[in-house]
């Protein structure tokens, strides 16, 4: 019968095997899993040294470099040559004289000579062998080697000795460059060999060691580009925009320049984005994508975010112009103004009047310019029908036209008369009367003009019937078309600015692609207020989270990019008015 006796570890085992698992535990912390250690190691204790070179055998004259490698414990190793302490036992065959480099050690005379290597409590020792050997050539590389102005490079020098034996001479030969202007060579103890180029052209780089030279030919060629740097001032930015890129070169001579124009463009996601040359992307639908700039084998990128939402859909509608089940009528030679408003995928809607293809079905018939921003103008010029579309994508939205040639009969102001204080400006409206009754807005077809300083009238684009008080006094407004002319008095008054009022909360959210229209209000001490926003100055300071639909044909009209929170700012007359516009 057998029985098996379990015994419980006493106290005294169980202290020792915690401690040998602390010591364990302490010893791995130092090192990686290849056993390469991660840190100083200050607790395992060294064991050995060992002292290794490149030969045991020098000539006289020359150096060598002694490396030491420390084992600690056997548990791992490495490079402690700079904690080394150096010692000759013959000083007269071999010395370790340069204090810079207290590792390297220079044959003197022919002989043998003991090398002590000493950290800590632990040495060891290294036989060098200084020989008789003299040189015969000395060898200098990289052989004719080109290098940009403004880089530096190692240059090496080997020398082939009597004994048909090659040592690394770099350290012992004397450096020097026939043409310093266009680069150096360095012949100080820490950079012995070191080339640095300086202007283009050519140079002879030598190495001389005890009266023998090797020399190389370096050519120094225009500067080199190094880097390419890719910036743009707006990112994120909304689909069906656009985006200016830059890309800025960095070369060998630490110059910079513009390389934006000669650089080779491209996006990574084209669905979100294209770019063409020059750096001006175009967006496509909402995601990231990748702007690169490629010049002579370099490459730099950017990330492109873009906001929005895609488009789903685009409707057309012209100024003061009814459109019945997407048809229109005009009358021949009057312009109009046209609108492209999108929806997208998102749920949000802005004017796109700008990023749209404007066409239509004849040239003939009604032509659509596009001076630029959000602005485009339809004129009918021949009696007959044909179709007006803007397209996007592969999206296209259209509306019949139907241009007639209708006789005029008389054309009369809104309103009749205007009071303004100075600095502040009111549209006037000329509505044309047809033969059959047909009426139609004739302001931008019009000729203005005003006969006095105290107030004056746009007369181009979207300023046409613009009156800005300019001065106090009353003036005639005229406007003539069609051979009619008519007239509207001015009243232009000094007013004290009160007060500035925006038409929104302190705090406004608005979605990321949506556009919405703020307008701002003068208050003056008598008690009057003039909507002023057409003469005020708006700003955002975020263009990531929200920026100005169009600050010249749209002025108090902003779009939401990007989540955050942008602050508006409205000025005028000296007066300042801020609310927060925030993207959810």
């Amino acid at each position: 019968m057998y029985v098996k006796i379990f015994m419980i570890p006493g106290r005294e085992y169980m202290i020792k095997l915690f401690w040998s698992c602390f010591i364990i535990m302490l010893a791995l912390s130092g090192c990686g899993w290849d056993g390469t250690p991660t840190r100083n190691n200050d607790f395992i204790p060294l064991t050995s040294i060992e002292i290794t070179a490149v030969s045991q055998t020098i000539a006289a004259h020359t150096s060598t470099k002694l490396t030491v490698t420390g084992n600690f414990s056997g548990l791992f190793t490495r490079d402690i040559t700079d904690q080394a302490t150096w010692t000759s036992n013959d000083a007269t065959v071999a010395n370790f004289a340069i204090a810079s480099v207290p590792s390297r050690v220079t044959g003197l005379i022919p002989g043998n000579a003991v090398l002590t290597a000493t950290v800590g409590s632990v040495s060891s020792t290294f036989n060098l062998t200084v020989s008789s050997a003299t040189i015969t050539t000395v060898t200098v590389t990289p052989a004719a080697p080109s290098l940009a102005q403004g880089l530096s490079t190692q240059f090496s020098a080997s020398g082939t000795f009597s004994d048909l034996t090659t040592q690394d001479l770099t350290f012992d030969a004397t450096w020097a460059s026939s043409a310093t202007t266009v680069a150096t060579v360095s012949d100080a103890v820490a950079s012995k060999g070191l080339v640095q180029t300086l202007t283009v052209g050519t140079s002879t780089i030598s190495a001389t060691f005890d009266g023998v030279s090797g020399s190389t030919l370096l050519t120094v060629t225009a500067p080199a580009l190094q880097s390419i740097a890719v910036s743009t001032t707006n990112s994120p930015v909304l689909s069906l925009s656009s985006a200016t890129f830059k890309a800025t070169g960095s070369y060998s001579d630490g110059s910079t320049a513009d390389i934006t124009a000669q650089a080779a463009w491209s996006s990574s996601n084209t669905g979100v984005a294209t770019i063409a040359s020059g750096g001006a992307a175009k967006t496509l639908s909402q995601g990231t994508t990748t702007i690169t700039a490629s010049l002579d084998g370099i490459s730099g990128t950017s990330s492109l975010k873009v906001t929005g939402g895609k488009l789903s859909g685009i409707t057309l509608s012209a100024a003061n112009i009814t459109m019945v089940n997407g048809n229109m009528t005009l009358v021949k030679d009057i312009a109009v103004r046209m609108t492209a408003t999108g929806t997208f995928d998102n749920g949000s809607s802005r004017d796109i009047t700008g990023a749209v293809e404007w066409s239509t079905g004849s040239s003939t018939i009604a032509t659509v310019t596009t001076p630029g921003g959000n602005l485009a103008w339809l004129t009918p010029l021949a009696s007959n029908s044909t179709t007006v579309s803007a397209k996007s994508g592969t999206l296209t939205a259209t509306t019949n036209l139907t241009v007639t040639a209708l006789t005029l009969q008389s054309i009369t102001f809104s309103p009749g008369s205007i009071n303004l204080a100075v600095g502040t400006s009111a549209p006037l409206k000329v509505t044309g009367t047809f033969s059959g009754g047909t009426t139609q807005d004739v302001t931008f077809s019009s000729t203005w003009s005003s006969n006095t300083a105290a107030a004056s009238v746009g007369n181009t684009g979207l300023a046409k019937g613009v009156v800005s008080g300019d001065s106090a006094g009353s003036a005639t407004i005229s406007a003539s078309y069609g051979g009619l002319t008519i007239t509207a008095p001015v009243t232009v008054v000094t007013r004290t600015l009160q007060s500035l009022a925006l038409n929104a909360a302190v705090t406004f959210s608005v979605a990321a692609g949506n556009q919405v229209a703020f307008t701002a209000t003068a208050n003056y001490s008598d008690s009057t207020s003039q909507d002023v926003t057409e003469d005020t100055v708006w700003t955002i300071d975020k263009p990531g989270v929200a920026i100005l639909a169009d600050s010249v044909n749209q002025p108090g009209q902003a779009v939401g990019v990007d989540s955050g929170s942008a602050t508006l700012t409205a000025s005028f007359g000296g007066k300042t008015q801020t609310l927060t516009v925030t993207v959810p």
